[in-house]
């Protein structure tokens, strides 16, 4: 545990920060009932009380918002009720809190190597908030046809379960409502939105599926046996009913009749789903071209120091060539190369190019500004900004793009584990197998404690080579 105040680590046993002196008694409260709500919330999600464990762990949070465990469990809560949007956020910012051995980065690596199942999702997503829409809008028809196609791909969740059932109680078909109401209790057993609407129907937590059976199945048609006042007549001999052409031609003009109908009550609702995403496809463009402007101010502002500074720069540069001194002329030129790098955004090339110059024989201020700059970023934070860009390339499917980018990041920093392992799933992908495994066992070996080594050993199982 740190101190809330200088951020120095704790002993529990402890009243004060031995730092700064700081009081946590507080604070230790707040950690402890925030762990033992994170408990309460496991015990909850053991037995599928799904809603119950969420709003125990963000009252958790609410404690104590560095607790990692309750931030995992809580993604996967909302995993396993379908909401992966927010699961996603719980991980992303679990991994800002606690970037080693944490598993919320196996997470999200699960996800984002299966380029299907986020599209899946993504289709998902879209297809539930139209169906949202088309119910608000008092379409139920509409709205239970997208949502079909939502829990057929995603059968846990469970808003999408909710909404379906309730699109089927307004059209009066009981049966199927609850139907997809015990599917949603399947995945949530303690949600209070889902039993209300059992309630509702008849039904309750025990006799729920006895209920379905009973109202799905149709009753059993007397016919004749036990009916009262019922008179048979005696059906005389057989005559062979002759055609007749009218009855054909009614039936045929019904059917012309009801497509012009349908068709009449359909375009409309066609008509304003279309009129609604082209309405939402301008506000998007809207704020994409607001948010270019934006930056287009921004580098325009960039643009002018730049020029500033390369004038600047090449006046010197001149002034070095005209004078006898060619080291000098040279030491200018990489200056002048390392700081356009640095405007650009490549920060990691600008800070390898000025690693090896010699500022002993330049004595221009600006110049040796321009240099401090440079070197004031941080060849780990360059390390990991070059591997970001090699992992965005990899997930492109770009292999060659990101080993140059994964050899940058290990030029910067010969101890970015992440680049490592990524090389060897490069090469893992490519079915390079005796190459992956070098990279894979060199994580094992040289970075046993990290996380990525957990994961190089469950590749190797995948190759059939057990890690050394």
């Amino acid at each position: 545990m740190n101190c809330p105040r200088c951020n120095a680590s704790v002993n529990m046993q402890m009243n004060r920060c031995s730092q700064c002196g700081q009081s946590i008694l507080v604070y230790k409260k707040a950690v402890r009932i925030s762990n033992s709500l994170y408990n309460e919330g496991l015990e909850k999600a053991r037995v599928r009380n799904l809603s119950g464990a969420a709003d125990t762990l963000e009252r958790s949070l609410t404690y104590y918002k560095s607790n990692v465990n309750a931030r995992n469990l809580l993604g996967l809560v909302y995993y396993e009720m379908g909401e992966i949007v927010a699961a996603l956020t719980q991980w992303i910012l679990s991994k800002n809190l606690c970037g080693e051995n944490n598993e919320a980065d196996y997470y999200i690596d699960s996800i984002q190597s299966n380029p299907h199942v986020l599209e899946n999702w993504s289709l998902t997503i879209k297809k539930y908030n139209a169906a949202l829409q088309s119910a608000k809008q008092g379409n139920e028809d509409l709205a239970i046809i997208q949502l079909k196609k939502v829990v057929s791909i995603s059968p846990n969740f469970v808003r999408a379960q909710q909404l379906i059932a309730l699109m089927y109680i307004i059209v009066g078909d009981e049966a199927k409502a609850l139907n997809h109401l015990v599917k949603a209790r399947k995945t949530d057993c303690g949600n209070t939105l889902t039993n209300r609407y059992i309630n509702l129907l008849g039904g309750t937590n025990k006799n729920v599926e006895s209920v379905v059976e009973k109202k799905a199945s149709a009753p059993e048609r007397k016919v004749f046996k036990g009916d009262n006042n019922v008179t048979v007549s005696r059906i005389g001999s057989y005559e062979k009913e002759k055609p007749r052409a009218f009855p054909f031609i009614n039936v045929m003009i019904g059917v012309i009749i009801g497509l012009f109908v349908g068709i009449g009550l359909i375009m409309p609702t066609l008509s304003n789903k279309y009129n609604e995403d082209k309405a939402s496809e301008v506000t998007d463009y809207g704020e994409k071209i607001a948010e270019r402007d934006s930056k287009i101010k921004s580098l325009e502002y960039d643009k002018g120091n730049l020029e500033n500074h390369i004038a600047e720069l090449e006046r010197q540069l001149k002034e070095a060539n005209e004078d006898t001194s060619l080291s000098a002329a040279e030491v200018y030129q990489k200056i002048l190369a390392a700081y356009k790098q640095y405007n650009d955004g490549d920060k990691a090339k600008a800070l390898a190019a000025v690693a090896d110059i010699d500022m002993s024989g330049i004595e221009d201020s600006t110049a040796k500004d321009i240099v401090d700059t440079i070197q004031s970023e941080d060849a780990s934070n360059a390390s990991a900004e070059a591997f970001e860009k090699g992992r965005t390339a990899y997930n492109s499917g770009k292999y060659d793009e990101a080993k140059e980018h994964f050899d940058e990041a290990l030029e910067l920093n010969k101890d970015n584990y992440d680049a490592i392992y990524f090389y060897g799933r490069l090469y893992h992908r490519q079915g390079n197998k005796e190459k992956a495994v070098e990279y894979y066992n060199r994580i094992i070996e040289d970075y046993p404690e990290c996380s990525r080594a957990r994961e190089a050993k469950t590749r190797l199982a995948e190759l059939g080579v057990r890690g050394e």
